[in-house]
């Protein structure tokens, strides 16, 4: 029996839950909510590891399935993988997986891709990389058609990978239908190991998907596989549409959709060009008539914020991502909004002065740490109580210029949260103005302030 033949074997035995765990999962939830998890941006759940393995495991999966993993690795892997994700931990349930079982090694790298888990609007690749000794590595991935030919209207996002650890990767597609019959992927992949063991680490790792050009890591292995993509994955899914209009913290959102694929659900929004903010993010949650939640942001990185959209302004549209309903087959659905984050119009650009490190205005519990100029370089840190990114990509001079960072990175800094409060735990951002020689400059902000509402919004949907 190959392995192919083995997941499917296995898989058939998911369809019953066995009284020995009946109300496991929710006792498990309700531990974990205890817990204030903070993501680092670019690092999937799947790089959580061994240590997780054996929980989510027990939490997760029915119990003939636990004991045929314990014997098959690769499933076993594949159930840890999935087990923070409900909608992917119900695809695999529900046979949702296209095995691919493929391997190829390069200058004494391995790597090897294993499954898919995939819809008409997204893919979802597993896979494991090992050799070189190395302490981690970092996969670059783009799809072209199975010619080579480019493709669009799709987004990537990747991350570190442990050693021979499964860890996933995703392609989103902007439009339903928009996942092709056959690809081209190409994995590049880079690799380091830890302070002493012969290859230091930079002093600070970028936070962003793609690392700063002037600090392009050495690609050690490029691997490429030309994939068909098994049509009973790629069927639509539902599509409810909204069409209503609700008032979060005094802004007019419209609600337009609500894709509900085996894999995700996206919800569209859009906003009122009278709006005195910009929407920079959304927190919400879908629950069904029989009580169960399905929480936004899961597996997407985005937790319940910005996925994609248009240009700000006008008939601007904003996605979503959230855990599917897909296979519960609810009859009745209800939207709870409990917060946003906004970027309100006059407030987008902050003025600082590098001489002095004063701002014309800063949002709460930020403050500049120290600004220090090397040679035509200014160098500067930021203290803020949250982990996001607090400045896109954009500053300006105070001639009118416009520039773009060379590099930016996020560090937590060496010391007590304030009043001894996790929530908020203190951050670093620290940044380079290259070449520059004025004493201000303007940086664009990502958001100005967050909401959290004292009584969700429920939308009730049709």
């Amino acid at each position: 029996m190959n392995r192919n033949e083995e997941y499917w074997a296995l898989a058939a035995q998911l369809r019953e839950t066995p009284p020995e765990l009946e109300g496991t999962v929710d006792r498990a939830r309700a531990r974990a909510r205890k817990k204030h998890l903070r993501r680092w941006l670019g690092i999937p759940a799947a790089s959580l590891g061994g240590v997780a393995a054996a929980f989510v495991l027990l939490v997760n999966c029915s119990l003939p399935f636990a004991q045929a993993c314990g014997r098959i690795p690769g499933l076993r892997d594949l159930a840890a993988a999935v087990a923070l994700s409900p909608s992917l931990k119900a695809a695999v349930e529900n046979d949702f997986v296209q095995v691919v079982d493929r391997e190829q090694t390069e200058n004494g790298i391995t790597f090897r891709l294993d499954y898919l888990i995939l819809d008409a609007m997204q893919i979802n690749f597993f896979y494991t990389v090992s050799g070189g000794d190395y302490d981690s590595y970092h996969v670059y991935p783009s799809i072209t058609g199975p010619d080579g030919e480019e493709l669009e209207g799709y987004s990537i996002i990747s991350g570190e990978a442990a050693p021979g650890e499964l860890s996933d990767f995703n392609v989103n597609y902007a439009d339903d239908g928009q996942v092709p019959e056959a690809l081209r992927l190409t994995c590049k992949v880079t690799a380091r190991r830890e302070a002493g063991d012969g290859m230091a680490p930079a002093a600070d790792e970028s936070i962003w998907d793609e690392p700063a050009p002037d600090r392009e890591p050495e690609i050690v292995a490029t691997f490429t596989f030309d994939l068909a993509l098994d049509d009973r994955f790629t069927v639509p899914g539902d599509t409810l549409p909204l069409d209503k209009w609700v008032e979060v913290d005094g802004q007019r959102l419209l609600l337009r959709e609500l894709e509900v694929n085996p894999t995700h659900a996206r919800l569209a929004v859009s906003t009122d060009p009278e709006n005195t903010a910009w929407l920079r993010g959304l927190d919400f949650y879908l629950e069904d008539e029989k009580g169960n939640r399905y929480e936004a942001g899961a597996r997407s990185g985005s937790s319940g914020r910005l996925v994609a959209s248009g240009a700000d302004g006008v008939n601007e549209v904003i996605y979503y991502y959230l855990e599917s309903s897909f296979f519960r087959h609810p009859e009745r659905l209800t939207l709870y909004l409990t917060g946003a984050e906004w970027l309100d119009k006059d407030a987008e650009w902050v003025t600082v002065d590098l001489t002095t490190g004063a701002a014309s205005w800063l949002p709460e519990g930020v403050e500049f740490r120290s600004i220090d100029r090397r040679g035509e370089d200014v160098h500067c840190v930021v203290d803020t109580p949250d982990a996001g990114a607090l400045f896109t990509w954009d500053y300006r001079d105070p001639e009118g210029g416009e520039h773009r960072w060379e590099s930016m990175s996020m560090t937590v800094r060496a010391s007590e949260p304030v009043e001894e409060d996790l929530e908020t735990e203190p951050h670093q951002i620290s940044f380079t103005l290259g070449d520059y020689p004025w004493d201000t400059v303007e940086l664009k902000l990502r958001a100005s302030r967050e909401t959290e509402l004292a009584e969700p919004v429920a939308v009730a949907l049709p």
